[in-house]
C-alpha cells in the first residue's frame, strides 16, 4: 500500500494523533471503535523499539480485516502531504 521505507515512527504517531482526533469528533461509536482497534498497538511498539514497518503493517493488517483500510491509508497521505 506504501514504500516501507517512508514510514517513520514520527509518521505513525501524526497519524495517531489524527485517528485520536477523529475518534473523539465521531458519533459513531463503531468508527471510533475501529480506529481505536488499529492504532491502540501502535504507541506500545513505538516504545519497545520495533521497526516503523513492523508497526505500521500491524495497523494495516487491523484495518484491513475491519474493512478500514482505505480510510487509514487516507490517513497517511493527509501527514504525508502537510
Amino acid at each position: 500500500m506504501t514504500d516501507p521505507q517512508l514510514i517513520t515512527n514520527e509518521i505513525i504517531l501524526r497519524i495517531l494523533q489524527v485517528a485520536l482526533i477523529e475518534i473523539r469528533a465521531t458519533d459513531n461509536l463503531g468508527k471510533a471503535r475501529m480506529l481505536a482497534d488499529a492504532f491502540h498497538n501502535a504507541p506500545g511498539m513505538i516504545a519497545s523499539g520495533r521497526e516503523p514497518q513492523e508497526t505500521w503493517t500491524r495497523i494495516l493488517d487491523t484495518a484491513r480485516r475491519l474493512g478500514i483500510e482505505t480510510y487509514v491509508a487516507s490517513l497517511l497521505s493527509h501527514v504525508q502531504s502537510r
